[in-house]
């Protein structure tokens, strides 16, 4: 289908960073054209006037049927509410409880502008697979493995990371299996070897969480004789196609590594200051070294939203407080980590809005809170929110129109899920 997006303000993010009035033409998932009065047939016209488009962003690090989870168990520090509250309950959620709770986490990304996510799970991660392919939103997903804990054996982990990759490798456009490790504490290092080896034979991302906290980062030091990044890259983990959730807390030797080593960090700032982590994630740093930086919510339960604009916001006041400098990082740097960055993390040929590109487009309106524009990307970071967003377009497809999800009934399945009970532990 050709589909026309005419008389926007696109936030093209294209090298140049142009902010143009004009139009985008779209034939199937792919970007053809980006100027002012483009007259080419469509057989989908969407008028966009006095609406903003930009690029869909990317969540780097997310857990998204944990919506189920949503303000169970409430302050509480990292490991006790890992312990105690989510780890035992989850095994108890049921396929169709998994398949709905992604569905309840993917309709609230949409809503906040999202298009992409790279997650992280381990239970039932086909029943994601197959919300994702319905409800039409791109997702990078693995059966997440841990060897460390009671009932988890290494060659069985390895085994159900084998079928789900071959199970979805090359199935749909949308859904791209990945490779992950929950976390050094939990994973052995034969584990963290293996998995790297097979993430690197299938051409795929690998993805762990690292460094999340002062204890984790001292036991590793104590147990391994290295900090987290030094560790992981003694072991072969280190590169580009690896992605860190967290990485908070970090020397200077490694904010330098992972630089050289191009590695794809992904910041959580509001889930970190929820869970009292501590440490703030140096962005500024790695960005100067040459990571990747990418942003993330965290999931639903340690987070309580998917709010995308609400994490760029974040990260940006973090910064600034952590430093004490306003103009330690520009607010199009922001932006930046939750487009292009973002896409380039997850290895995708989105990120921007200019020809050759993927069709993942977000439309928002400029309410009262988007105006004057004085600065259209200082708006989109510190003032927009899911409610400017009206429409979007993921891979070509119109998965939001004038606010409405067309591709599942969202109304049901918020009536379904009003009345979720967490399983007895």
């Amino acid at each position: 289908m050709i589909t026309l997006v005419k008389n926007a303000k696109i936030v093209t993010q294209n090298d140049g960073r142009e902010i143009l009035e004009g139009d985008i033409l779209i034939d199937g998932n792919e970007i053809v054209e980006v100027k002012p009065g483009i007259n080419e047939k469509a057989e989908r016209i969407i008028d966009a006037e006095n609406r903003i488009a930009i690029p869909g962003l990317v969540n780097g690090h997310t857990h998204i049927p944990m919506g189920l989870l949503r303000g169970y168990g409430e302050d509480l520090p990292l490991q006790e509410w890992l312990e105690k509250k989510i780890w035992p309950t989850e095994p108890k959620l049921t396929r169709e409880g998994i398949r709905k709770g992604s569905l309840l986490g993917m309709a609230e990304s949409i809503r906040s502008g999202v298009t992409s996510f790279n997650e992280m799970y381990v239970y039932h991660v086909d029943e994601t697979a197959k919300a994702a392919e319905q409800i039409g939103i791109r997702i990078e997903i693995p059966r997440a493995m841990f060897d460390l804990v009671p009932g988890r054996e290494r060659d069985d982990e390895l085994a159900a990371c084998e079928t789900f990759i071959s199970g979805w490798k090359g199935k749909s456009p949308l859904i791209v299996p990945t490779v992950s490790c929950h976390a050094p504490y939990t994973c052995s290092e034969e584990l963290m070897i293996k998995a790297k080896e097979t993430a690197q034979r299938e051409h795929l991302k690998f993805h762990i969480h690292i460094s999340e906290t002062r204890k984790e980062m001292l036991d590793i030091v104590k147990n391994k004789g290295k900090y987290p990044f030094e560790y992981m890259d003694s072991i072969g983990l280190l590169d580009e196609n690896s992605i860190y959730a967290h990485a908070g807390w970090v020397t200077k030797r490694e904010i330098a590594l992972a630089g050289k080593k191009k590695a794809g960090i992904v910041h959580c700032p509001i889930s970190n200051l929820k869970l009292a982590t501590g440490g703030i994630c140096p962005i500024t740093e790695y960005d100067a070294a040459g990571a990747n930086v990418a942003l993330g919510t965290d999931g639903a339960a340690s987070n309580n939203s998917l709010n995308m604009f609400e994490t760029m916001k974040m990260a940006a006041l973090l910064q600034k407080h952590h430093y004490w400098k306003a103009d330690v990082i520009p607010t199009q740097k922001i932006f930046d980590f939750a487009t292009i960055n973002g896409a380039k993390a997850l290895g995708i040929n989105a990120g921007s809005i200019e020809k050759g590109k993927l069709a993942d487009i977000v439309l928002l309106d400029k309410g009262a809170n988007m105006v004057p524009e004085h600065d259209i990307i200082a708006n989109l970071v510190y003032s927009a929110g899911p409610q400017n967003v009206t429409d979007v377009i993921i891979d070509g497809k119109l998965v939001m129109r004038g606010r409405k999800i067309q591709t599942i009934d969202e109304e049901k399945l918020l009536q379904d899920l009003s009345g979720f009970q967490i399983p007895k532990v």
